[in-house]
């Protein structure tokens, strides 16, 4: 007589552990350095507390960035490429609706001024740490952000100022320097000090509302930038 075989129940597969997404240690210890840098500045802000607060020894940290600057650098390229390449962008945009080379001082302003503002921040990076990151970048007097700043936004700015220029064809080049730089005092204290909007409003205005910003800075910079020139 032939001997029942009896099958037998497979084995349920043990539960897959979830993989979390987490940020890899290069990611992690600029993501650190951002908030540093954005807090005290290129120059308050040691490798030190930067492996710290990554977790990190300090051997670790130079095996991927050989020095502060590196990481500096590194920090504010990944922040100021994609602003510049957008800036660069909707002004090529901008020159290709208006083919006498001519295009509205408006749409030059909303252009500079929008990349910046409204900059978005990468996954598990906070907005505010982004904003004061730039900020500080415009603000920071050490020599070593300066040539950074330097490195990073004068190209773009270089066309912008050639494209005004255009626009507003009696304003004197010199005048035009400081008014261009008076703009960018404008925008930069929109992101370096919110809290005092909403101070000075008693809460009527809301400085995390970057498209209403936008909108009052855009005519606030035209008329700065096309005042008559009285000499």
């Amino acid at each position: 007589m032939a001997r029942k075989t009896i099958a037998k129940k497979p084995k349920s597969a043990a539960p897959r552990r979830r993989k979390t997404s987490r940020p890899n240690l290069p990611e992690r210890i600029l993501d650190v350095a951002e908030e540093l840098f954005g807090r005290v500045g290129y120059g308050g802000t040691t490798t030190r507390a930067i492996a710290s607060r990554a977790r990190v020894n300090v051997g670790q940290l130079h095996y991927y960035f050989e020095s502060k600057r590196a990481i500096f650098e590194a920090v504010v390229a990944r922040h100021g490429t994609e602003v510049t390449e957008r800036r660069r962008q909707l002004l090529l945009e901008a020159q290709a609706r208006y083919p006498r080379g001519i295009v509205p001082l408006d749409v030059l302003v909303d252009a500079l001024v929008r990349p910046l503002l409204m900059a978005e921040p990468r996954a598990g990076s906070q907005r505010r740490t982004s904003m004061q990151m730039h900020a500080r970048l415009f603000t920071d007097p050490d020599d070593t952000a300066s040539i950074v700043r330097a490195d990073i936004y004068d190209e773009t700015n270089a066309l912008y100022v050639e494209a005004i220029q255009r626009a507003l064809p009696k304003i004197p080049p010199k005048t035009l320097y400081w008014r261009y730089y008076f703009m960018m005092g404008a925008y930069v204290w929109t992101l370096l000090q919110p809290g005092r909007l909403e101070s000075i409003s008693q809460g009527r205005c809301d400085p995390a509302d970057m498209e209403t910003a936008i909108r009052e800075i855009v005519p606030f910079v035209c008329a700065g930038l096309a005042a008559p020139v009285d000499r």
